[in-house]
Parts: C-alpha cells; sequence; structure tokens
C-alpha cells in the first residue's frame, strides 16, 4: 500500500497516516529479508556488459531488490545506500518496474550533476530496455525543443529527460513576466507568470523526479532549494538518491526532506527546538539569532526519517566489495618550506613574485588555504625550483626552494615503488595543483588522466574510460570535489588524498568512487599524505593536515550516530559548528607554530 498525499505539502490525511503506519511496518519486514525477492521485469536487461568487457547475467542483489520494493511503495524518500551500491540501478529498476505494471504513464525527470549527465542516459541503456533519454544542452531554443519533445513524447517508449541542476534552475524561471497593476508598476502581491520548465512540467499528470545527489538542495536559502521544492510539489512521485544525506550537520537533512517530503518536518524554528542546542548571538542592529552549538535527540531524529528512508553501509550488505586500509606517509617538510609555513600564519605573506599579501581582514580563513598550499607545493605559491627564500622580517637566507616538494616526493615514489603497475585515484582540493602533479608524473614516466571540473564532457568520459580500461597504461586519475560525486571509478585499487577535504560528506564521496560494486579487487587502499614540520617533539610537527584529519573524524562521529546502527542522546559541541573555525582554532592552540612575538591574533575570528 502506497502513502497518499492529499495537500499542496504533502501532509497525509487521517486515513494516509493510518496507511503509512501499515505500510512501515510491511517495509521493516522487507528490511530485515534476506531472500525478499520480485517478479522478472521485461524492461530490465537479463546481461550486461561487466568492467572487463565481457558480457554477464544481469541479476539484482537482494538489498538493491529491497530498494526497489521501497521506491515502489513510497512515493516520497530518500535512498541514502552507501557508495558504489547501486543506487542508480535500484532507481532505474524502480521506474521499470512502475512502467510495467500500474504506472505506465509516469513521466521522469532525473535532475544530476552536469557530470553524471551522460553517465545516467548510458545506465538507462545498460540496464533498462525501451527507455529512451533526453539529454539537456545545448542553446535555449535547442532545451526548449528538448523539453517539448519529452512531454509530448507518446511513443511505445518510455520518456525520461535528464537534467543538470545548473539548467534547472536556470530554465524553470525562463520568459516568466514579473506581475504588475494596471497601471503598470510592480505587483508585489501578484503572481509572476509561469517560466519555461515551470509550464511544460505542469502539463504532466504522472510526473516522477529523481534527484541524484540530494545534498545539491540540502541548504534552505539557496536558489535550487526553492526550484527543487517548486518542482517537487508538482510530483506525483519524487525521490532524493545520495550516499550522504549528513555531510556535517542535521539541518542539511532538514533541507533535504523540506523539498521530498515538506510535512516529515514542521518549521525551521520548530526543528531547532526539537533537535539543535542553541545559543543566542549578538548580530548587527543589536538583533540576537540562535546559532547552532550541538544536537539532541538524535534517537527522535532518526525515528522521524526513518519511514521515508533507506540507507545501508557497505560492508552490511555485501560481501562482494573490497575492504577499505587506511595508511598515513608523513612527509618531514624542508627548512624552506616549514619557513613559509611560519609566515603563513602571520598575517602576511610574500609569494615567490616577490608580491607582499597582507591578508589582515580575514587572515583567519585565507591563513588556512595558505598553509595548505605551502604543505602541497611552494609551487603554488608562485616560488620556482631552486629559487632563494630569505626572511622578509630579518632579510636572512633561510634556503632554496627544491624541485619537488616532500609531498610530491612522496606522491612519486609512492607511486613508482609500492603502487607500481596499479590504477591509483589522486584527490586535492587545488584545480591549480593538478597539471604540476601531471607533469611531475610524466617527468617519472606515469601516465595520468584528470577529472577536475575543468574538462569537457567529451574529455571527461575519456578520461574515465581511459582509467577503467584495466588493459590500458593509464595508471594514475586526479580528480578534486568535482570529481568526487557520481563517477565511477572502481578499476582503482587505491587512492591518494595528498590533501583532505573540508567535509566528511566529500571524503566519503571520494573513497566511494573506488569502493562499488564491480570492483575487481579484494581490498583498496587509501593513503593521506601528511606533512610533518621538522621537529623532535610529536606536538611540534603538527601541521593543517593532522588537524584537518581530526575534524573530519569528529564529523564522522556525529554522522554515524544519526544515519549508523544507533543513536544515543545528545551531541554537544563546545564552541559551534564550523569547520573552517575549528581549523583556525586547532592551529591557534600550537603554541609552537610560531614565535610568540609572531603569533597571529585570531580574536575576533573564533566564537
Amino acid at each position: 500500500m502506497e502513502l497518499m498525499a492529499t495537500k499542496k505539502d504533502n501532509t497525509p490525511s487521517p486515513a494516509a497516516l493510518r496507511a503509512l503506519m501499515d505500510t512501515y511496518e510491511q517495509l521493516k519486514k522487507v528490511r530485515a529479508s534476506k531472500t525478499v525477492s520480485l517478479k522478472p521485469c521485461a524492461m530490465l536487461r537479463e546481461e550486461i556488459v561487466g568492467l572487463d568487457g565481457v558480457p554477464q547475467p544481469f541479476k539484482l542483489r537482494y538489498y538493491q531488490v529491497q530498494g526497489i520494493y521501497h521506491l515502489m511503495t513510497m512515493k516520497r524518500m530518500v535512498l541514502g545506500d552507501g557508495t558504489g551500491l547501486g543506487k542508480t540501478i535500484e532507481a532505474i529498476g524502480a521506474l521499470c518496474y512502475l512502467w510495467s505494471s500500474r504506472e505506465p504513464d509516469n513521466k521522469v525527470i532525473i535532475v544530476t550533476p552536469k557530470s553524471a549527465l551522460r553517465q545516467w542516459a548510458a545506465e538507462f541503456h545498460r540496464f533498462a530496455s525501451g527507455v529512451k533519454t533526453f539529454v539537456v544542452a545545448g542553446d535555449l531554443p535547442t532545451r526548449r525543443a528538448l523539453y517539448e519533445a519529452w512531454a509530448a513524447h507518446d511513443g511505445p517508449e518510455k520518456a525520461v529527460l535528464i537534467i543538470n541542476y545548473a539548467l534547472l534552475i536556470r530554465d524553470w524561471d525562463q520568459g516568466s513576466v514579473p506581475p504588475v497593476k494596471p497601471d503598470g508598476t510592480p505587483d508585489p502581491k501578484g503572481l509572476a507568470s509561469p517560466g519555461l520548465l515551470d509550464q511544460i512540467t505542469s502539463q504532466i499528470s504522472k510526473l516522477v523526479v529523481v534527484y541524484d545527489e540530494a545534498t545539491a538542495f540540502k541548504n534552505t536559502a539557496t536558489k535550487t532549494w526553492q526550484t527543487c521544492r517548486f518542482l517537487s510539489d508538482k510530483c506525483h512521485r519524487c525521490y532524493g538518491l545520495t550516499a550522504t544525506l549528513l555531510k556535517n550537520n542535521l539541518m542539511e537533512g532538514y533541507g533535504i526532506y523540506k523539498v521530498l517530503y515538506a510535512s516529515v518536518f514542521s518549521t525551521k524554528t520548530k526543528f531547532m527546538e526539537d533537535y539543535c542546542v542553541t545559543k543566542k548571538q549578538l548580530v548587527r542592529g543589536g538583533r540576537q539569532i540562535p546559532i547552532v552549538i550541538g544536537y539532541k535527540n538524535l534517537e527522535a531524529f532518526r525515528a522521524k526519517i526513518d519511514p521515508f528512508f533507506l540507507g545501508r553501509p557497505k560492508h552490511a550488505v555485501s560481501d562482494e566489495l573490497p575492504t577499505l586500509i587506511t595508511k598515513e606517509i608523513r612527509c618531514e617538510l624542508s627548512p624552506t618550506e616549514d619557513h613559509k609555513y611560519a609566515e603563513a600564519l602571520t598575517g602576511v605573506f610574500e609569494l615567490g613574485d616577490g608580491e607582499v599579501r597582507d591578508y589582515e581582514d580575514h587572515k583567519a580563513f585565507v591563513s588556512l588555504i595558505y598553509c595548505q598550499e605551502v604543505v602541497n607545493s611552494l609551487s603554488l605559491l608562485k616560488f620556482k625550483p631552486g629559487e632563494d627564500i630569505y626572511n622578509p622580517a630579518s632579510d636572512a637566507f633561510v634556503g632554496k626552494t627544491g624541485e619537488l616538494s616532500a609531498k610530491e616526493e612522496a606522491l612519486v615514489d609512492l607511486l613508482s615503488e609500492e603502487l607500481a603497475d596499479e590504477k591509483v585515484i589522486v584527490y586535492t582540493r587545488f584545480e591549480s595543483h593538478v597539471a604540476r602533479l601531471r607533469q611531475v608524473l610524466k617527468d617519472a614516466k606515469i601516465k595520468s588522466v584528470r577529472i577536475t571540473g575543468k574538462e569537457k564532457e567529451d574529455e571527461r568520459r575519456k578520461n574515465q574510460s581511459a582509467f577503467q580500461d584495466l588493459q590500458s597504461d593509464t595508471k594514475v586519475i586526479f580528480i578534486t570535489s568535482a570529481g568526487t560525486e557520481a563517477i565511477n571509478l572502481q578499476a582503482a585499487s587505491a587512492m591518494v588524498y595528498f590533501d583532505a577535504p573540508w567535509s566528511w560528506g566529500d571524503y566519503v564521496q571520494g573513497i566511494g568512487r573506488m569502493i562499488r560494486i564491480g570492483s575487481p579487487h579484494q581490498h583498496v587502499v587509501v593513503y593521506h599524505l601528511i606533512a610533518e614540520r621538522p621537529s623532535k617533539k610529536a606536538k611540534e610537527r603538527r601541521t593543517i593536515d593532522h588537524y584537518t584529519l581530526a575534524l573530519l573524524r569528529g564529523k564522522k562521529d556525529l554522522i554515524d550516530k544519526v544515519l549508523g546502527e544507533s543513536a544515543v542522546g545528545a551531541l554537544e559541541f563546545e564552541k559551534g559548528d564550523n569547520f573552517v573555525r575549528n581549523l583556525v582554532r586547532e592551529l591557534r592552540k600550537d603554541k609552537n607554530a610560531l614565535d610568540a612575538s609572531q603569533a597571529i591574533d585570531l580574536d575576533g575570528y573564533l566564537p
């Protein structure tokens, strides 16, 4: 039995609530069963091509059957399975079962990051038959024609529109006319005429929307959230797919559910009262606003979303996935690098071209960026190999820059020795560093490709294919945050974090590129390159890399408490939930980073 919503905000009627409880009990039995099955579906292929290029039978795994069953049963929910478990397959499977049985007239929109547009089309072709995909691209007239063709499609094939979030937002209000009064002046109380996509989607009675990487609308203050909420209100069915419902905090879950199923939680104020520990903070104008400093009632939050959330961690449901091993590689900074690292904390920094950057007004954040760039490579700060470095304060000679940074040397050694002949993903936050790293590997006769968000779609697909080909000599693929979502790289047996992202969700997404169904490896290894300052005392060796990993582990603890096996009690932080502020605070604690007379004053930048 399905939950039937009767109001615009999807608030169920009393009868629907009773039906929901019955359905929820049924779904809990499905979740507990490893023998649950579905009848064969004519639209799903019986055979697919594997990563090695060899055809193989296609059979749904038991947890994928559970996911399909949930999506067919619930009209609005979040599918939160771990990366690599097959959320795409589960969504496609559910759509095919619905088309083949009781909902043949469903028209589908897949909203996804731009990087995954072609991948969704390829997956429909790989796993399903009888589906016509309309991939949105091109100029406005071309896109308009695609929308109209999709909406009017009435052939034997089922119609799926695949669009990225940016174009959804751009075309939703395209051509909309603001309301005006009879005298021609703006009418703030009037309604604007519907825009291009708003108008087209209004004509479809059985509209089904799948939001891939649903964290795109976790923030209720964004245009993305607003547009996705408008589209959701038109839907017959609406689903969100994400392996990271919570990347950093509970408010993200609130934002996502207010789009997908608005009545799960009421107002933002009530949500904060129920689940957040807050304190009043004075802002401009003398007002006081509540800020979140921790969370409470985590068990109640998890219970609240449970009927509308299905998320299984990888190794809880599949023994086919490779196991994960984590290693840390210590990279001692040279005296020159160490000097520039200390300088980065002062609020004044001299670049390699002689320009002096004084970032007093916003030094807390800028200092973090400079610290990370220094420990990664002085080349990011315009220094050339072999360049003389002087102390700006005393004009004393410090030393010369090396041909490679400590981390760059470690990367080459790792790829040339321990990971020789392996397929390896290398992550960095800095796209500007990728070209140099590729040249460094080229000099070491290691072939690499890149996916950073700067490549055109054809180049991106070509690079992915070259890396995924187990027989190719392309051994390394560089990715930035633009490559941590919606891309399959399970050919990799290892991943190197040249530096770590500032979000646990982004970190998980990165690892999820290789820990996926179809991996040919029994285990995979994640390496962290950790820069250390030259000192005999452990505490004095710490750099930004140490603090970043420590804070990421703290984020993991919170998310595990909410979405893991259990959620107990309240979790309260001492000073707020801002990663940058916490990172600055940890750097500040390190009294040995600078001489006391040079120490950076971060008062006013910390909570």
